[in-house]
């Protein structure tokens, strides 16, 4: 950049953001009246290219910052500060052996589904056509899983399973475990989008002449700042379970936000969308949702079904060299045990038991090994073979 624009973009960042401090106290200045109506400098009777009532505004789960107590308070509203990714304060769990320091000798490869994200609020997607987001977010977090730990093998499904809030934990478990035997996985992650609204669609779709202004003016200077009306909120949720037992191993909620200024359709995942400062704040926020799945991903033991014949020491393996099993390698031989409900037919748990004996591997093939249990007990039920 010559040396001339830099001057002049530093001259204008001071001189620009004492007039939009003014322009907004303006703007925002509403007197009260049994019928609030907009600011006498933005248009009374234009019209979104979208039906504005499909565009929810964002709700309070949208991320913010206290302010400290040195700030002085401000004759206008406080606005939020610069978009950055922020963690939700939701509900986060681990169970079972998640919380494992490090795992670097976990190196077999480990199974992985990941279904779609459904929408909870499709017409939060209707500006900039970002409908593909609940098949996209998946994928990218299959990317990064991928990227980062190498000891993952993800399976992606456009199908999306009921959301856990909305259902039974017990009947969504046992889903899990048909979808997961199935697809033969030994892990399974779903989640939802909770929300892509615009805290102001009109500041982005429908601009008055000082909104209009300061849009072009924060565009140029490429300074984020609190005056910039343009926010739309990002909130999806994981959930991370065992496809054995369908129990929950991981499961949170991640929110973030980010200025949204296109007006036509760009889709969900394309460059343009990834130039937007919304699209790096999305980025940024699957980053740090992959970093977390991958590591209680990283804490789970190896785990795969056996088929077994009853009376017989000899077992089949559903996994092989393309797993990192090898001839020779020893695995402990665990039980599924299905314990019913006594108040509902249709509802039961799984657990695993441990039955004190060992596997070797004897024969290894890429997806499937031969291997013999080291126990003279009659085998009956169904089995599985954990790593040590």
């Amino acid at each position: 950049m010559p040396i001339r624009s830099r001057l002049l973009r530093l001259l204008i960042i001071p001189s620009a953001l004492a007039l939009a401090s003014t322009t907004w106290a303006m703007s925002d200045f509403k007197p009260v009246k049994p019928k609030p109506t907009a600011a006498a400098s933005e248009s009374a009777n234009t019209s979104l290219p979208f039906d504005n009532q499909s565009v929810p505004k964002a709700t309070s789960a949208a991320p913010t910052e206290e302010i400290t107590s040195g700030q002085s308070p401000a004759p206008a509203p406080v606005a939020k500060p610069a978009a950055i990714v922020v963690e939700s304060k939701a509900e986060s769990y681990q169970r079972g052996n998640n919380q494992c320091s490090s795992n670097e000798n976990n190196s077999l490869q480990k199974s992985l589904l990941l279904t779609a994200f459904p929408r909870l609020t499709p017409n939060s997607s209707n500006a900039g056509a970002l409908n593909d987001a609940e098949h996209q977010l998946p994928q990218m977090l299959g990317e990064q899983l991928v990227a980062k730990h190498k000891a993952i093998t993800p399976i992606q499904l456009t199908e999306s399973l009921p959301s856990p809030s909305a259902s039974d934990d017990t009947l969504l478990a046992q889903q899990i475990q048909k979808l997961a035997r199935n697809q033969h996985t030994q892990l399974v992650l779903t989640g939802e989008i909770m929300d892509m609204a615009m805290t102001h669609p009109e500041a982005t779709y429908n601009p008055g002449l000082y909104t209009r202004f300061l849009n072009g003016l924060f565009d140029f200077i490429e300074v984020k700042n609190r005056f910039d009306k343009r926010e739309r909120v990002f909130s999806f949720q994981v959930n991370l379970r065992d496809g054995f037992t369908g129990q929950t191993l991981f499961n949170k909620r991640y929110d973030t936000y980010g200025i949204w200024g296109l007006t036509k359709e760009v889709g969900f995942g394309s460059p343009l969308f990834w130039n937007t400062d919304y699209g790096q704040q999305i980025k940024g926020l699957v980053k740090m949702a992959s970093k977390e799945v991958g590591a209680v991903i990283q804490c789970q033991p190896y785990i795969a079904q056996i088929d077994a014949r009853p009376g017989q020491n000899q077992i089949l393996l559903q996994g092989g060299a393309n797993n990192g099993l090898r001839s020779g390698d020893t695995l402990a031989l665990y039980q599924l045990v299905v314990q019913g409900s006594e108040t509902d037919y249709d509802k039961h748990q799984v657990r695993l038991v441990n039955r004190n004996a060992a596997i070797e591997l004897r024969e290894v093939y890429p997806s499937h090994s031969v291997g013999v249990i080291n126990s003279s007990s009659y085998l009956t039920g169904q089995f599985l073979a954990v790593s040590p």
